[in-house]
């Protein structure tokens, strides 16, 4: 089931694998069929960026920790809520990590998303009008790092690991963290009001101004 403990924690057997991904599909599928708002503009353009991120994320592979991934998060969740933002979180993982490779750390991953996604359906990157702000935008593209980072770290703990262990371990991976942050700092700049008109796609013209209350998540 679960055997010796690897670079990003314990590898799983392939059985346990595929039932960690169909129980994680099945969570997804359940939180976009979930009740959630009266209004649906949130459908197609939420597949649109599963799509979109999990291209880009493979296409970037090469890159460490460079993808827009996690501003993508930010903007789901600020836009639609907590409970479209997992979803998010979960697709775009499995359907990614499909190419560049399940394991234990793929849990965390959707983990650590969805805690991005779930702050920033807190601290919000849109204002009062429901209207995208690039400096909120910046901001989070820091506060989602460590976020994400942390949640991620967490694969590798074993049992007997020490808290100055795993303290050693975060600053091993401060240049990556730096990398993280760049990558946010560029997606967002150039491509934020390009996704932003992906997620307001369905929206009359008119209501593209309004506040996104509705938006709150129901979990």
């Amino acid at each position: 089931m679960l055997s010796a403990i690897g670079t990003h924690g314990p590898t799983l057997s392939p059985i346990v694998m595929g039932a960690l991904n169909a129980i994680l599909f099945l969570v997804a599928v359940w939180l976009l069929v979930k009740p959630h708002a009266k209004s649906e503009s949130w459908l197609w353009p939420l597949f649109l960026f599963v799509g979109l991120a999990s291209v880009a994320r493979i296409a970037m592979g090469f890159i460490p920790n460079v993808m827009p991934v996690t501003i993508m998060a930010i903007m789901i969740g600020s836009k639609f809520g907590v409970q479209r933002g997992v979803a998010f979180a979960i697709l775009v993982t499995l359907a990614s990590n499909a190419v560049l490779g399940h394991g234990w750390w793929s849990l965390f991953q959707i983990i650590g998303w969805s805690s991005v996604a779930a702050m920033a359906a807190i601290l919000r990157v849109h204002d009062s009008e429901g209207q995208l702000s690039m400096n909120r935008l910046a901001f989070a593209s820091l506060w989602s790092v460590p976020i994400f980072t942390i949640t991620v770290s967490l694969s590798i703990v074993v049992p007997g690991m020490s808290l100055l262990e795993f303290g050693l371990y975060l600053a091993n991976g401060l240049l990556f963290d730096v990398l993280h942050f760049l990558g946010n700092i560029f997606f967002a700049m150039w491509f934020g009001h390009s996704f932003e008109r992906l997620l307001t796609m369905n929206e009359p013209h008119h209501q593209l101004a309004q506040k996104e209350h509705e938006h709150v998540s129901t979990l």
